[in-house]
C-alpha cells in the first residue's frame, strides 16, 4: 500500500530544515575582510563605536616609527603604545607579501603571532590604520574607511604618506617593513 504525505506537511519540514541549516552558519561567510582567505564577506557595522581612530602619541619621544616601502613607495607609521605594536617592532625588519581585501585593505600573515595583551575585543578601522588581525596573524594596511568592525582586529598604530598608491596594489605585492631612522 502507498503512504501518501500531506503537502502542508512537507512544506513545514523543507521550513525547518532550511531554518535549521542557515542557523549553522557558513565559516567562509563569516570571516572578516582581514581574513586570510581571498572568498571573504565582510560582517554589518555595529555602530557602537565612533569612526575616528586616536592618534598615535606624536609628541612621544620613544614612538617607534616603521617604513613600509613598495615598488617606489614609501609609508612611514608610528607605533601606538600597546603589547601588539611592540612585538611587532621586536620581528623587524620583515619582508611580507600582501595582497588586497574587498578593497578596503591589504593584509600579510606575519612569521610569528602578537601579543593581544590589552587589546579591545574588536575596533572599528578607519583609513590609514595600521593593524593586526589576531584570529589570522596578519599585519593589515587600512586604506579605506569602509573596513568594518570585527572581533580580533587590534590597531597598532597610524600610517602617514600615500594610501592611493596603496589602494592601487590589485595583486600580491611584497613589501619591506622596517623601522625608519
Amino acid at each position: 500500500m502507498r503512504r501518501t504525505i500531506p503537502v502542508a506537511g512537507c512544506l513545514v519540514a523543507a521550513f525547518l530544515a532550511v531554518v535549521a541549516l542557515s542557523a549553522c552558519g557558513d565559516e567562509e561567510a563569516e570571516r572578516p575582510a582581514s581574513a586570510p582567505d581571498a572568498s571573504t564577506r565582510t560582517s554589518p557595522r555595529t555602530g557602537t563605536r565612533p569612526r575616528t581612530s586616536p592618534a598615535p602619541a606624536e609628541d612621544a619621544p620613544d614612538a617607534t616609527q616603521l617604513r613600509i616601502t613598495f615598488g617606489d613607495t614609501e609609508l612611514t607609521a608610528r607605533l601606538d603604545d600597546n603589547a601588539t605594536a611592540r612585538d611587532l617592532a621586536a620581528q623587524l625588519p620583515l619582508t611580507l607579501t600582501f595582497r588586497d581585501h574587498n578593497g578596503v585593505e591589504k593584509t600579510a600573515p606575519l612569521p610569528n603571532e602578537l601579543s593581544t595583551e590589552g587589546a579591545p575585543d574588536a575596533r572599528d578601522p578607519v583609513a590609514g590604520d595600521l593593524g593586526y588581525f589576531a584570529p589570522g596573524g596578519d599585519l593589515v594596511l587600512y586604506h579605506d574607511d569602509e573596513a568594518p568592525e570585527f572581533p580580533g582586529i587590534v590597531r597598532i598604530g597610524r600610517l602617514d604618506g600615500d594610501l592611493e598608491a596603496l589602494m592601487r596594489q590589485s595583486d600580491e605585492f611584497e613589501a619591506t617593513v622596517d623601522a625608519a631612522e
